[in-house]
């Protein structure tokens, strides 16, 4: 009884802050878009608020509600006690937001390797003389079962197909620009971030994600591009695959190249100016500009730790009556 009455205060403390932060999120998330920051950076933080309400929940409820039950719950007399209605209803509720990620991300792998299957199926390297068969550490593909123009697939073999009518209207430099971009999606997992996504599920959230794909898909773009004729040719290729007609929907687990809108990042690339580049990538934010206020956070935490598992363990006894 004890086992099963830790268990339900902890999913009952997971689930309400999983709601509240995620509602702090929605509120607050296009700020981030506002700062004066590189598409990477901007594309990093919108990733981080999206995920920080489950990241959030599942560490303050290991670090708080099951410590402060394991040490101050009275074992005796919880044989006694019941489980109340409300958190039993919220304990039920994280069971089934938890196994509702699950299921999401099971069949985003499983629909997304049939899809892909289908697409690798008579597909072979791409020849040398068209492009070199690899950019950074992606593997390119000529593909001729139907899929996008070029496209990155999988996570854990992550490869870029590139369809026949993609081959036959870009240039040399324009098919290899396009298979930067591609590896700069590489680089930063994507994929991998669109599957994270499908295990937090909120509702509300598709805006958020949504601006995450653009950002993400200009910070490929800056990353693919060096110089002014680079821009040009990656701007050509957009342009000129964005004229074929889709192949439906996308699974999850790929990032195609002609997606985002299309219009802003073509000017975008028209406008490319190396000075302001230069002048952009000043202002990145970088993960360690976090450890100051971080180290902060924990020695608060630190010093607070035993006050703060009491009043946890005094609003679990005032939830759970």
């Amino acid at each position: 009884m004890f086992a099963l009455r830790g268990i339900a205060v902890a999913l009952t403390f997971f689930v309400l802050f999983y709601c509240l932060l995620s509602a702090l999120v929605l509120a607050a998330w296009r700020s981030l878009q506002r700062l004066q920051v590189t598409e990477r950076s901007r594309a990093g933080l919108l990733f981080a608020a999206r995920v920080l309400p489950f990241v959030a929940s599942v560490a303050m409820t290991l670090a708080f509600v099951v410590p402060s039950f394991q040490l101050l719950e009275p074992r005796s007399i919880t044989v006694d006690e019941g489980i109340g209605a409300m958190p039993l209803a919220l304990g039920v509720c994280a069971l089934l937001l938890i196994a509702c990620g699950c299921f999401r991300v099971i069949a985003a792998h499983t629909i997304t390797s049939r899809v892909v299957a289908g697409w690798l199926d008579g597909a072979r390297p791409l020849g040398v003389d068209a492009v070199a068969p690899t950019v950074g550490q992606t593997l390119a593909f000529r593909s001729i079962g139907g899929a996008p123009p070029v496209t990155l697939v999988g996570v854990h073999k992550p490869r870029v197909l590139v369809s026949e009518s993609a081959v036959a209207l870009l240039s040399h430099d324009e098919l290899h620009i396009a298979l930067k971009h591609e590896d700069a999606h590489l680089r930063a997992r994507d994929n991998l971030k669109k599957l994270v996504f499908r295990f937090c599920p909120f509702p509300g959230m598709a805006k958020l994600e949504s601006a995450w794909s653009q950002t993400a898909e200009l910070a490929a773009d800056d990353a693919a591009v060096s110089n002014a004729d680079d821009a040009l040719d990656l701007a050509a290729a957009l342009v000129k695959l964005s004229r074929l007609l889709p192949v439906g929907a996308a699974p999850v687990c790929t990032v195609g190249f002609v997606t985002g809108s299309i219009g802003t990042r073509v000017e975008r690339l028209l406008a490319w100016n190396e000075a302001e580049v230069r002048k952009s990538q000043t202002s990145q934010f970088r993960p360690w500009y976090a450890i100051p206020p971080v180290l902060a956070a924990l020695l608060c935490v630190f010093a607070t730790y035993g006050p703060a598992l009491s009043l946890t363990h005094e609003i679990t006894e005032w939830l759970v009556r």
